[in-house]
């Protein structure tokens, strides 16, 4: 017991030192990037390091990320001499930043190997490229720091829409690194369009940037077009997980089902009869993957009904081969033959009794 609670120790000792380490990182990292600012923003920069604090979060729990987000934002206040307290509020955004993903463990995804699953990640993404730092803006709100007008077209869309992309370009590259995304064909797909669909969102939203920096469009038209870029992007993952798990969804089972074939069991064959009413080659290919394993599953019981029988055959001739050992040998002939002695000698006293009682009678009368 006492071995075990060391070793907890131990494991969360290391946990501990590994997010600080990764705070320390994204704190310089948003030193480095305090320098490239958003178009018509003094506060919202370019941050790929967002995609940091969500990964510790999702490997090590809540906690770490928040620990991640918090302290490396800190840390980057206080590396541009600024001060570890500068904004707070706007650290304790950065560690529910990384608070979020983590919670992904406690919904049943921790390790990504579904559509489903990989769609509560990106969900969970959203969120903390959001909730976060609506709190935060609020604060500045509600301080008479800015208008709901600057705060919307300077903080928050431009911090909502780089982070989101950010979030979703990185986080997966970072936990299938990890081994906590496990390649899969419905995966293969969603990943495939979910990555071709980011970049095209990034380029569009770069596009936006630089024509508005040549002073061809305005600040709110940027980030209206950023935010209308980034719904058509989780739209269109939506419709295409949807998509992907209905193509994807009868090979998964015909996988399923020939891997249970080859373990010898085939009591779920006949879940296949959901692909085989299809009328294209998914179809046709169920139907003969369905009338195969029903063959092997019929010549597996012939030969086990003829194993027995054969078995049983063998029994009976071992049997005999046996017996004529047995009574091949001296030592039964010997046996034999004192067993007839003993007979006969049986045999005789018999007699010699009966005549004994037949003469006994007769002197009695």
């Amino acid at each position: 017991m006492e071995v075990i609670e060391t070793r907890q120790r131990a494991g969360g000792a290391i946990i501990a030192v590994v997010c600080i380490l990764a705070g320390c990182c994204y704190g310089f990292a948003n030193l480095l990037s305090g320098k490239y600012y958003l178009p018509g923003c003094s506060f919202a920069e370019l941050r790929p390091q967002v995609a940091l604090p969500m990964f510790i979060g999702i490997l090590y729990g809540p906690w770490a990320g928040f620990l991640c987000g918090g302290l490396g934002d800190m840390l980057g206040y206080g590396f541009s001499g600024k001060g570890l307290l500068f904004a707070p509020y706007w650290s304790l955004a950065n560690g529910f930043m990384g608070f979020v993903p983590g919670l992904i463990r406690y919904w049943g995804a921790r390790v990504v190997t579904s559509i489903s699953s990989f769609c509560k990640l990106l969900a969970l993404l959203l969120a903390a490229s959001s909730l976060p730092f609506t709190l935060s803006i609020g604060v500045e709100i509600w301080k008479g720091g800015v208008t709901f007008h600057d705060a919307l077209f300077q903080l928050f869309l431009p911090i909502f829409i780089t982070d989101t992309i950010w979030a979703f370009l990185l986080v997966p590259v970072f936990i299938r690194g990890a081994g906590l995304l496990q390649i899969r064909i419905e995966l293969r797909t969603i990943l495939t369009v979910h990555y071709l669909l980011i970049l095209s969102v990034l380029a569009a939203w770069l596009s936006n940037v630089i024509i508005t920096m040549q002073n061809e469009l305005r600040i709110e038209e940027l980030y209206i077009l950023g935010a209308v870029t980034l719904f058509v992007l989780v739209f269109g993952l939506v419709v295409s997980a949807f998509f992907a798990k209905r193509i994807t969804a009868p090979v998964i089972l015909l996988t399923d089902v020939a891997e249970q074939a080859a373990g010898g069991s085939y009591a779920n064959v006949s879940l296949l009869e959901k692909i085989v009413s299809r009328p294209d080659e998914m179809g046709t290919l169920a139907t003969v993957f369905r009338n195969m394993i029903r063959a092997v599953e019929q010549r597996e019981t012939d030969l086990r009904r003829q194993v027995s029988e054969l078995r049983i055959e063998i029994d009976r001739k071992k049997q005999k081969t046996d017996l004529k050992k047995i009574t091949g040998t001296d030592y039964f002939k010997q046996l034999k033959q004192k067993a007839g002695d003993l007979r006969r000698s049986v045999s005789e006293q018999e007699q010699v009794y009966n005549v004994r009682r037949k003469a006994n009678r007769i002197d009695s009368e």
